[in-house]
């Protein structure tokens, strides 16, 4: 709903047993009675507007019993509100129920990348225990690393894995100013077709975008003369970069499932910072393991790393 639809006024929702009442995909609270009130004042929605107006209200029912929403100004009891001279008297508003599927589109995403994930790696051998978790980052700490390269199995897979978990953050976090952000709002995905052109058109970009990077990575190595610098960057972009996407991948499944309550702004503030977090540990451990002058190496990692960790943010943040 619009800021404008409030009036200055909060919502109270009248719901029953065992239904969870979210605000913008955050669960707030979960009734524990029958015909349980709860109240959201108008700061508190207002504090939640997303893109300066609008805001998201979802009530998830265990029983398919349609719950009744009121504007009003502080909190009433359950009788007073269906009381039939407030009715008569207008004073409080019931609100439509919006029927979305998008929640569940994105929860039926979300299984599916996971699952995809899981077998992908499997097939492609990439590493998800805990000890290789840790030897991706030797380069950092230790200035040295494994120097198998990715055969083309390895590399295919790990690009599949990195391009669906993309797409599942951009559609749950993306809300920045340039294009491809525009696309994952509930309004632009009533439908499953909407839903999966939409997943199409971000995996499409994603896919070009690595591929414009990997490609920037070799033409730069090539002419600086050192082609142990890309060579070194791809296996540590690999594998820092593989270590963020479980980190990302176990993040937005928990997300669709609303088991914390955490501001969605923080969630794409942490993401984006987290792509800058990412190419700093990667600057770390090349300058750590080759020979070349500083300030060819940090202008070689301004474009490979720092701006397009910048386009990221630029999406995610705004």
């Amino acid at each position: 709903m619009k800021k404008d639809d409030l009036y200055g006024l909060g919502i109270e929702f009248v719901v029953p047993k065992g239904a969870g009442v979210f605000i913008n995909n955050q669960l707030q609270e979960v009734a524990d009675s029958e015909h349980q009130t709860i109240f959201f004042s108008n700061n508190l929605l207002i504090d939640n507007l997303v893109n300066e107006d609008e805001l998201l209200l979802v009530v998830n029912t265990v029983n398919g019993i349609i719950p009744e929403a009121y504007l009003s100004n502080y909190q009433y009891s359950y009788r007073t509100l269906t009381a039939d001279k407030i009715k008569a008297q207008e004073d409080g508003v019931i609100i439509p129920r919006f029927d979305s599927k998008y929640r569940n589109m994105l929860l039926m995403w979300a299984i599916i990348v996971f699952v995809s994930v899981s077998v992908c790696s499997q097939i492609g051998g990439l590493k998800t225990g805990y000890e290789s978790i840790l030897k991706a980052f030797d380069g950092v700490t230790l200035g040295r690393s494994d120097s198998n390269k990715l055969n083309t199995l390895q590399l295919l897979m790990f690009l599949v894995c990195f391009i669906l978990v993309g797409s599942l953050a951009m559609m749950l976090f993306g809300s920045g100013d340039i294009w491809l952000s525009e696309i994952n709002s509930s309004e632009t995905n009533k439908t499953y077709s909407d839903f999966f052109g939409n997943i199409s058109y971000i995996i499409i970009s994603i896919f070009l975008f690595v591929a414009f990077r990997l490609m920037v990575i070799y033409v730069l190595g090539n002419i600086f003369g050192n082609k142990n610098v890309s060579s070194i960057h791809s296996i540590e972009f690999y594998k820092l970069t593989w270590v963020f996407v479980l980190f990302f991948l176990f993040l937005c499944v928990l997300w669709t499932l609303n088991p914390f309550n955490i501001s969605w702004d923080f969630m794409r503030n942490f993401i984006g910072i987290a792509f800058f977090l990412k190419s700093f540990l990667v600057y770390i451990a090349v300058y750590k393991q080759v020979n070349l002058r500083f300030n060819y190496l940090f202008s070689y990692f301004c474009a490979t790393e720092f701006l397009p960790s910048l386009l990221a943010v630029k999406v995610f943040i705004g």
